[in-house]
């Protein structure tokens, strides 16, 4: 499936509707960027992270490294796992350069975590990654760091479940899919379409809630774009622009790339 803007990766979701934050340490947090407001991947994918591993505890970094609760009331140094949601590729997380992402991380969270995951596109690709970086600003005592080696996605080989989805790279479409189309409808609403009578476009709107930062009402962007292409009708297909087909299209792959001590391996 190709990338929507230039830093990214697609990775779609289905059929869901928004969760609540829950404030438990043990499942751990997510990180966003600006790149959020490159189209609703990044809001979406908070929904996966949150079924698959339980993080309903929401962050915002913004471009200069000030680490802001979105949907959380608790202190990011205490959670243990962090996951890193945001388009990307080898040289940046988000607009982000790799290395001070690291920094700005260390100094928002400067207990070691016990995992860090990078749903990020080419977080793994060359040499110092972004994987590496991080495990270095913790002395290399990271249990387990993990990222792609190429473009992500969620893989649901016909299946549109979020819960039972793998978020894989190196992906392949099932024949008959007409994710270009679906592409293109999701793409023509958030670049031209009014986000909830803002006088915005859906990519406006976020654009300027990051820029403030305004972190409540980013949120409540966060959720709308879950729901808005998450429960949109799905039929007919080619005029859909419901993200859940993508899911569905989307099969094979390779897992994430695994680094740290749990594995004994190093980071590239």
């Amino acid at each position: 499936m190709p990338p929507l803007i230039k830093h990214s990766c697609l990775c779609a979701l289905a059929f869901a509707g928004a969760i609540g934050s829950t404030n438990v340490l043990a499942n751990g947090a997510v990180i966003m960027t600006s790149a959020i407001c490159q189209d609703p991947r990044d809001a979406i994918d908070t929904l996966w992270v949150s079924r698959r591993y339980g993080a309903n505890d929401v962050y915002f970094m913004t471009d200069f490294g000030n680490v802001l609760a979105m949907d959380s009331a608790q202190a990011l140094d205490g959670f243990e796992n962090l996951y890193v949601v945001s388009h990307g590729n080898a040289d940046e997380i988000g607009d982000i350069a790799k290395a001070d992402f690291a920094g700005f991380l260390h100094a928002a969270h400067p207990s070691t975590p016990a995992t860090v995951y990078f749903d990020s596109c080419s977080a793994a690709v060359g040499n110092n990654t972004v994987l590496k970086l991080t495990n270095g600003q913790y002395g290399g005592e990271v249990k387990a760091l993990y990222g792609p080696r190429g473009d992500c996605q969620l893989v649901g080989n016909n299946n549109p479940d979020v819960a039972s989805a793998e978020n894989r790279y190196d992906v392949q479409l099932l024949p008959g899919n007409q994710s270009a189309a679906v592409i293109g409808n999701i793409m023509k609403i958030w670049e031209e379409a009014e986000y909830v009578d803002s006088g915005m476009t859906w990519q406006a709107a976020c654009e300027t809630y990051t820029a403030q930062p305004d972190m409540a009402s980013l949120n409540t962007f966060r959720l709308a774009v879950q729901d808005k292409f998450l429960n949109a009708s799905i039929y007919p297909e080619g005029e859909s622009h419901n993200y859940g087909l993508l899911i569905q299209w989307n099969t094979g792959g390779t897992n994430f790339f695994q680094c740290g001590q749990a594995n004994g391996v190093d980071c590239p």
